[in-house]
């Protein structure tokens, strides 16, 4: 194995890892509600679920800072290093907790301690990731090896949908939840290992040698980088939406919409999560021969077009056609997301590209993402309205075409210092 494909495979895998480890929250939301939550209102339980999901996207913004300062002060490697282990323990630690009816409010309390801490370290994993893959990629493959990135954050996911469907078949004991949660134990140390052994990518070596180049206080980040900063903002928004409702909120939706079976449902969910991957790379790919604002553009607009039709296809009940609502919506993120790494990589210079990209990421995905579930389950629940996730898919898309325009100026003026392929004309 030649030094690229080991620096290469140890993002991947740790990527792959974290979120495996952040994904499974989410699938198991359900099922904590039923454990760590009093029983008599079973609404109210999903929705402090699914509350205390959410609150690991609200603290990931200030993993993303500090996660972010470690990338830029001390090198993107030892970043990574640091996040895996972290990322490993609080997940392995749900493994072991008690729930409600042993402990009682002691359950939900230690439940969210796990969850704020996993949303902390996963605010910084996955751009320093990113980062360190583009950076060490030649000037013709940044948005293609950037996606890799994203599509073996998508084998963690795959990897997490299936273990909560395999727990989630009626043969299983009670207890059968927790084994996913302790597996991240041996994956995770395999996974350091890897990162241990890895090269610092030389665009930082060579920045440090330099005598300038002591990372920018948070304040100088603001004021010379706001542009960027409200720009990959917009980005993670949008990220947030596409992802959030076709597979995190999908597992509630389907119980309002049809007669599928938990174990069917996770399994339309890993379906989708497949054909997101595979966008995802078709997505960088294409972004390397006509650039990423083109192909996120192209995203944004089937989002306007196919949203509603999409959430007609899986609200009609029958089999056939959720399988195909589930592949649009799963495609169009795959299309959005496959550029992004590289795009909001390219827009901020060496001494503040990690805090910059994982911050401003990490806090879009964090506003709209994270909310997502709990926000539409509520609205739902009140107006009997089946449609609000298209029109927050909608809306998400209105922002995230912004944002894209406005890349192409900063891009340009950005990328070529860095060695990034320069945005193209909107006009071209």
């Amino acid at each position: 194995m030649n030094k690229q494909t080991r620096n290469f495979a140890a993002a991947f895998m740790g990527t792959a890892l974290e979120f495996y480890d952040f994904t499974l929250f989410g699938l198991f939301a359900p099922i904590f509600a039923t454990l760590f939550f009093p029983k008599e209102d079973a609404m109210a339980a999903l929705i402090a679920s699914y509350t205390i999901f959410a609150a690991g996207y609200i603290i990931r913004p200030l993993g993303g800072i500090a996660f972010g300062y470690i990338g830029d002060r001390f090198g993107r490697k030892q970043a990574m290093v640091v996040s895996i282990i972290a990322m490993m323990l609080p997940t392995s630690l749900i493994g072991f907790l008690p729930t409600y009816q042993q402990v009682g409010l002691l359950a939900p309390l230690a439940l969210a301690l796990c969850r704020l801490v996993q949303g902390l370290c996963a605010g910084g994993e996955f751009s320093n990731a990113a980062i360190f893959v583009i950076e060490h990629a030649n000037k013709d493959r940044k948005y293609f090896s950037g996606c890799l990135v994203t599509a073996s954050s998508v084998i963690g996911m795959l990897l997490a949908s299936s273990m909560a469907s395999l727990c989630a078949l009626e043969m299983m004991p009670t207890w059968i939840w927790r084994v996913p949660f302790l597996l991240s134990i041996p994956i995770g140390l395999i996974g350091f290992y890897i990162r241990r052994h890895t090269d610092e990518t030389q665009v930082f070596d060579k920045a440090q040698k330099k005598e300038d180049h002591d990372p920018q206080t948070l304040r100088s980040l603001f004021k010379n980088n706001y542009r960027s900063l409200l720009i990959t903002f917009g980005i993670g928004s949008f990220i947030g939406f596409v992802y959030y409702v076709p597979f995190v909120f999908m597992g509630h939706y389907h119980t309002l919409v049809s007669s599928l079976t938990k174990s069917a449902t996770l399994f339309v969910i890993t379906l989708g999560l497949v054909v997101y991957m595979m966008g995802i790379c078709l997505a960088g790919f294409l972004a390397d021969k006509h650039g990423p604002q083109k192909v996120q553009l192209t995203a944004i607009l089937g989002t306007v077009v196919l949203a509603y039709p999409a959430f007609a296809l899986i609200g009609s009940g029958e089999w056939s056609l959720i399988l195909q609502g589930e592949i649009i919506l799963a495609a169009l993120a795959g299309m959005f997301v496959g550029p992004a790494n590289g795009l909001t990589a390219s827009l901020f210079d060496v001494k503040g590209r990690c805090r910059g990209v994982s911050f401003s990421l990490s806090l879009g995905i964090s506003v709209f993402g994270g909310i997502t579930p709990v926000l539409l389950t509520y609205v739902i629940n009140q107006t009997q309205w089946l449609m609000w996730p298209a029109a927050w898919m909608i809306f998400g898309a209105a922002i995230a075409g912004v944002a894209v325009l406005a890349s192409f100026k900063t891009q340009k003026e950005v990328a070529h210092l860095e060695g990034f392929p320069g945005g193209a004309s909107p006009a071209v």
